[in-house]
């Protein structure tokens, strides 16, 4: 009778330690930003996305960059009719390449002096991350002094 109690306690408690685990999602989330920091990007949760529906769920990623000139800095949202310019202007800022290029789930790009940030809903697959860091990399480097 004592070894099926201790067997009954024995299953509780690995059906407990199984709940713990990380399971699909979680496992595929923690590869993708591990993936993402080998590439140098920081992933921040961003309290802005929290105040604007366009970025609901969304998480930001950080890139550094060279300094860039305030001329070159911009900011679009990408909405249903396309993107949306919050800073800057296609002429000036020369974004319009990596605009092009970024993938489907980028909600919004923000390109300050250091660094780059997009929000997105985390893909399901890594090829988006890889697409996210080749468009990155058509950011016009930085020729004001």
């Amino acid at each position: 009778m004592s070894w099926i109690i201790v067997g009954v306690v024995a299953a509780i408690l690995v059906a407990n330690l199984f709940k713990l685990m990380p399971r699909g999602r979680i496992m595929h989330i923690q590869r993708l930003r591990e993936e993402a920091r080998k590439l140098g990007f920081r992933v921040e949760r961003q309290l802005q996305a929290d105040h604007n529906p366009l970025l609901e769920h969304c998480v930001g990623y950080r890139k550094s960059l060279t300094r860039c000139p305030m001329s070159k800095e911009f900011s679009c949202q990408r909405t249903e009719s396309g993107w949306t310019w919050l800073l800057g202007s296609p002429d000036s800022s020369g974004a319009q390449p990596v605009l092009d290029a970024l993938p489907e789930g980028i909600r919004r790009i923000d390109r300050q002096s250091f660094s780059v940030l997009v929000f997105w809903i985390e893909p399901q697959t890594l090829e988006p991350l890889m697409a996210l860091d080749r468009a990155l990399a058509l950011l016009p480097e930085a020729t004001d002094p």
